[in-house]
């Protein structure tokens, strides 16, 4: 047990390396250097066997290594709710776990943000122009940001362009959603169409305007654009029920964008009565657009604005463009959340550690559902399915839930979750069920190898840019080298015999076709994908069933009714496992092993 627990830490913190060298931070490396000797130190422990070097591994990846990654993800959960005081809290703990690591300047960022929320917008200023003073690069960059940001945040729209386009290319908002979309506001509120369109423009046609999965902000863009463009028909067409909701609008920001529009377009009464709706329409999160309608009432235009020539044809297009993400909404896949590809890896881990809190080595992964060929022969079909997501070692299990988390969530946005259970299960499934049928002798064999080597496989696969033109350079680049990796691990373990990824070779190449087969050549979408998609979800049937058959069978007096009785020398009667056959001549060990 101790063994396997070092093991599987010397992995997480190999990838933890792996990815504090990818940032590729010059403040960070303090931290590089602990995690590297934390790594070295966990090896030593393996290989000399010390209980003492082990357990100050274990204690050190864990207050270094793990509770700073539980803690990041907290804070981050946090400051998506706005709860900005506990995010500076969580996030001084984990600077305080994680020395050398640079984030002492973005704890000071952070607490700027919730001095907003306590003292107000002025001292937020104060204290990120006095961290401006001492910071350089790209760290000053953001600083600038984070001023920019306060200056709208309060209504101070002139301020703000005036900052940004005194520290910043006229284009640099549109790598930046969330300042674009303020700037927009800004350049909206200051009667500079002109110079909002081609910002508008600039995100459109650069890689926030080309990724799938920012279709909903860019269009959330244009609509801004387009209410303080006057396209009051347009807005209005947008912000009905059903088509708010595809933006991500409340019905407050609905009405305050329909009121703005109309404002613009020199309805002044209409205006008003829709502004005045807004506090009515508001929930508990809308109190800045309460604040922005009350704003917009005060200061409504009497007259229509006047667009020029060429800025009254691109509002068209906008408003053309807006309308055909719209009317496709429906039809789209909601690719910004995948769930299905952490609960697979998280189920794959979960088994494993059940395996191990049983402590029954083999005969505890017969009794979870492993497969073997007599078994198969015995008609136990359903191990095919429930074997499939049984590791057999604590070092596999991280290897193939961390192939199946990184490949598995890139497949699921890209093609679905149908697709990916038909990817991982399908492959997952026939590599036992090939593995099972060779002959030898009577083997455990665990499933996840195989839907990890599909699931890696598949995600590969779909890189080219051919197959994913959506996808941004840097995501490529970032998921090709862990996926290229980790299924060189897969297939090298099975090839070379590696302990714990040793599973049969047959079975890996099968795996590896299947995922040639559902990726590479079905396409993206189609009749014959939709198919795919339908049998991966129908898969769980048979694993359901699969599960109410192993909880039935008792693989341990199966295998003990089939052995056979063979006499050795001497007249000792030795019962052996059925698959097993006689030699011709005997074959001396190469490595002679105590008995004790």
């Amino acid at each position: 047990m101790f063994a396997h627990a070092l093991t599987v830490c010397a992995v997480c913190v190999g990838f933890a390396l792996v990815r504090v060298l990818r940032r590729r931070d010059p403040r960070a490396q303090g931290h590089v250097l602990f995690v590297a000797l934390l790594l070295a130190l966990t090896l030593a422990a393996i290989v000399s066997e010390s209980r003492f070097a082990g357990v100050v591994a274990l204690g050190l990846a864990t207050l270094g290594v793990a509770v700073p990654a539980l803690l990041e993800a907290l804070a981050r959960t946090a400051f998506a709710r706005g709860r900005l005081r506990a995010a500076v809290w969580v996030s001084g703990l984990r600077t305080l776990l994680m020395p050398g690591s640079g984030l002492a300047r973005q704890q000071e960022i952070l607490r700027g943000l919730a001095l907003l929320e306590e003292d107000g917008v002025d001292r937020a200023l104060s204290h990120f122009r006095e961290l401006a003073n001492d910071a350089d690069g790209g760290e000053l960059l953001l600083i600038h940001e984070q001023i920019v940001a306060m200056l709208l945040y309060g209504h101070r729209w002139d301020e703000g362009i005036a900052h940004y386009e005194s520290q910043f290319h006229p284009r640099y908002a549109a790598l930046r959603p969330t300042l674009a979309l303020g700037l927009l506001r800004a350049y909206g509120e200051s009667g500079r169409i002109d110079t909002a369109a081609l910002l508008l423009r600039a995100l459109e046609e650069g890689p926030v305007g080309t990724d799938p999965r920012a279709l909903g902000f860019v269009s959330q863009a244009r609509l801004t654009f387009l209410a303080y463009a006057g396209a009051a028909v347009p807005v209005r067409a947008a912000t009905t029920e059903p088509r708010r909701r595809a933006l991500g609008l409340s019905p407050a920001s609905s009405a305050l964008l329909r009121g703005i529009a109309l404002a613009r377009a020199g309805e002044g009464a209409a205006a008003a009565d829709e502004l005045r709706r807004v506090p009515e329409l508001a929930g508990s999160s809308d109190g800045r657009v309460v604040e922005a309608s009350r704003v917009t009432v005060a200061r409504r235009d009497a007259d229509a604005l006047v667009l020029a020539p060429d800025v009254a044809r691109y509002v068209e297009g906008v408003a053309a463009r807006l309308e055909a993400f719209l009317q496709a909404a429906p039809r789209l896949r909601l690719t910004s959340r995948s769930w299905l590809a952490p609960l697979m890896a998280t189920a794959i881990v979960a088994i494993q550690l059940v395996q191990v809190a049983l402590d029954k080595d083999g005969v505890g992964l017969l009794d979870l559902g492993v497969l073997t060929g007599e078994l198969w022969d015995a008609g136990s079909r359903g191990r095919a399915m429930v074997g499939a997501w049984i590791a057999g070692q604590p070092l596999a299990a991280v290897v193939h839930a961390y192939a199946i988390m990184v490949g598995g969530r890139l497949v699921e946005r890209v093609l679905g979750r149908g697709r990916l259970l038909a990817l991982a299960v399908g492959g997952s499934t026939l590599g036992l069920v090939v593995a099972a049928n060779l002959p030898g002798p009577l083997v455990p064999i665990g499933g996840a190898a195989f839907m990890a080597i599909a699931v890696a496989g598949g995600a590969l696969l779909l890189l080219p840019r051919a197959r994913t033109p959506g996808l941004l350079p840097v995501t490529r680049r970032a998921l090709v080298i862990p996926l290229s990796l980790v299924l060189l691990a897969e297939l090298g373990g099975a090839v070379a015999g590696v302990f714990a990824l040793d599973v049969p070779l047959a079975g890996a190449w099968v795996a590896m076709l299947w995922a040639v087969v559902v990726i590479g050549l079905v396409p993206g979408s189609g009749r014959v994908a939709t198919v795919f998609a339908v049998v991966g979800w129908l898969s769980i049937v048979p694993l359901a069933i699969g599960v109410a058959q192993i909880s039935r069978e008792d693989p341990q007096a199966f295998l003990a009714s089939r052995r056979v009785p063979v006499h050795a020398e001497g007249g000792v009667l030795i019962a052996v496992p059925s698959n097993l056959v006689a030699c011709d001549r005997v074959v001396e060990p190469s490595l002679a092993l105590p008995i004790e």
